[in-house]
């Protein structure tokens, strides 16, 4: 974590400290803009009881602790932060007023007034006070360091790091540069992407002496573990932050992280949404109710389809066929049949390829619209399958895949989907597996209800579908 959003008890305690003050000027500020109001002739709006301000004040202050204003994203930016803060103070003043009505004449009428033209100039005083507040303890006091980054060895994984850090300092961090091996390829990424050259590692040390070096990043896989060890003891003795960016997790992305377990570090990927019991049931839940649905809703699609397959072709109307679902345990998938009953007769297991002579001509257009998947629903229903995830794969490619692609079975800790996050991104059939790997992966570690809703959208406009 970056060193301010550590000291965070720092510039949240400002943050709160000015609010309060803010919120307890912008009532006196409201009497008084109020009574010049009156004097020009306005409408009169009485200020409501003392009691009633202060149940007021103490809503507000409880709406603008629980509204994401103390975090190192409101600190950091103001546009958004103002408009936070007007929701925020809009949301307050709508429920003081709607508790007005509902309990009387005393917080109602005039004072309902009062309360709205509060809330503006409540909103302006806290601005105000932000502003005040993050200049004084970034350019008077300086209470925030720049963290100065250096960073050894490159990646796509380090690339993404440092973009991310970027994104989270804004103008607390500075990119001082790299340190390279001697033939290391890798340099001339980072050379093409304008970062400054340090120099070898050789003279690592040296330049973290001179201090102008707060953080450095190092990506494991640039550097043997002998050279690491002297990197983290050259970092130590310099009061350099050392941070590592291990090879044995690279397929992980958001879910790594350190346990200590009797004063023993273990890392590892902990604590999945995925994988908690009630948002299972929430999951399987609502597996039931869209396939329930769908079934429903498509009955007469499959019907007419059943119609049209068995007019073209002789033979069974559903195409049953063995997927690994759930820690890779066969079930039997139902589709409607889209290609001749001889297709695989010859060839074995293959994927199916652009102008596949072996469909049907109501298996071409079936396949374009997804409408062979369909029977899928019922799949859903028994629990072998769920509304949403990696799509599932044939025993017979999953056998050559788990050894050639690394980490491909971690795609099969959940149950396979209808559709799925790389399903919708076009990687089904004969797209990279990699690629595909890494959106399944994805969807594991960032599982919620509301992408499974988003996704299940997102199908009804599909890419480029396999062939």
């Amino acid at each position: 974590m970056y060193l301010g959003k550590k000291q965070q008890f720092d510039w949240t305690f400002a943050l709160m400290v000015a609010d309060i003050v803010a919120l307890l000027l912008s009532f006196p500020a409201t009497v008084f803009l109020l009574w010049l109001w009156n004097i020009a002739g306005r409408p009169v709006y009485n200020a409501p009881p003392f009691l009633t301000c202060l149940a007021y004040g103490v809503l507000l202050v409880y709406i603008l602790q629980h509204s994401g204003l103390y975090s190192w994203f409101a600190f950091t930016r103001i546009i958004p932060t103002a408009i936070r803060i007007a929701i925020a103070i809009g949301a307050g003043a709508a429920g003081f007023i709607g508790l007005g009505f509902l309990f009387g004449e005393t917080y109602s009428g005039g004072s309902a007034h009062w309360v709205m033209f509060h809330c503006m100039v409540c909103v302006i005083a806290l601005m105000i006070s932000r502003v005040l507040t993050r200049w004084i303890l970034m350019d008077v006091c300086k209470v925030i360091p720049v963290e100065r980054i250096a960073f050894i060895g490159w990646s796509a994984r380090l690339e993404r790091v440092l973009g991310a850090l970027a994104k989270e300092m804004g103008p607390f961090h500075e990119m001082v540069g790299f340190f390279h091996q001697s033939a290391d390829p890798s340099s001339e990424a980072a050379f093409k992407r304008n970062f400054k050259p340090l120099g070898r590692l050789d003279d690592l040390e040296e330049q973290l002496d001179k201090g102008t070096i707060s953080l450095l990043i190092v990506e494991e896989g640039s550097v043997s573990r002998s050279r690491l060890h002297e990197i983290a003891e050259a970092s130590a003795r310099s009061i350099v932050s050392l941070k590592v960016i291990p090879t044995a997790f690279d397929i992980w992305a958001t879910k790594l992280s350190l346990r200590v377990v009797a004063g023993i570090p273990l890392l590892g990927v902990y604590n999945l949404r995925y994988d908690r019991f009630h948002n299972r049931i929430l999951k399987r839940a609502l597996d039931i109710c869209c396939a329930s649905f769908g079934l429903a809703v498509s009955a007469p699609i499959i019907a007419l389809m059943a119609i049209l397959i068995k007019r073209e072709s002789p033979g069974p109307i559903f195409f049953k066929q063995t997927r690994l679902g759930i820690y890779g345990k066969p079930f039997q998938i139902i589709k409607l049949r889209s290609m001749r009953t001889d297709a695989e007769v010859q060839t074995g297991a293959v994927w199916a390829v652009k102008d596949d002579p072996r469909r049907l001509k109501i298996g071409t257009f079936m396949r374009s619209k997804n409408i062979d998947e369909l029977p899928q629903f019922w799949n859903v229903l028994k629990g072998d399958m769920s509304m949403v995830g990696p799509r599932p794969e044939r025993p017979e490619f999953v056998t050559d895949f788990k050894d050639s692609v690394r980490y491909y079975n971690l795609r099969h800790s959940c149950k396979p989907g209808v559709t799925g996050w790389a399903a919708v991104h076009g990687l089904r059939g004969d797209t990279s597996l990699d690629d595909r790997l890494e959106y399944d992966l994805f969807y594991i570690e960032n599982w919620s209800l509301w992408l499974d809703i988003k996704i299940m959208f997102m199908t009804l406009r599909p890419p480029k579908n396999a062939y």
